[in-house]
């Protein structure tokens, strides 16, 4: 990806453990911290592609899923990606 271009960014992100939840309550910021008992699913980490179509995006989902991982990791199931176009505009965030 970095030979091509398409590359731009990639995290990793830490325990839920160490997450927080701001809400707002009577217009003062309430913290909540995680992990949270509802979190079925977590996101571990990102990264940022920028490439010609939904169809290439897919081909490097595919990829990064079927990524080599460490056989004593602790993954008990599968993984998956998800995709999801970055919005350029405010409009885009509407469903």
């Amino acid at each position: 990806l970095v030979e091509t271009g398409e590359f731009v960014d990639a995290q990793g992100l830490s325990q839920p453990a160490h997450a927080r939840r701001i809400s707002l309550r009577d217009g003062a910021p309430v913290v909540t911290d995680g992990p949270y008992a509802e979190t079925q699913e977590v996101l571990v980490g990102y990264t940022v592609v920028d490439c010609a179509s939904y169809d290439r995006a897919t081909e490097i989902a595919a990829q990064l899923a079927n990524t080599p991982f460490p056989e004593d990791n602790g993954l008990d199931r599968e993984w998956y990606v998800d995709i999801r176009p970055c919005a350029d505009s405010f409009e885009e965030l509407e469903l």
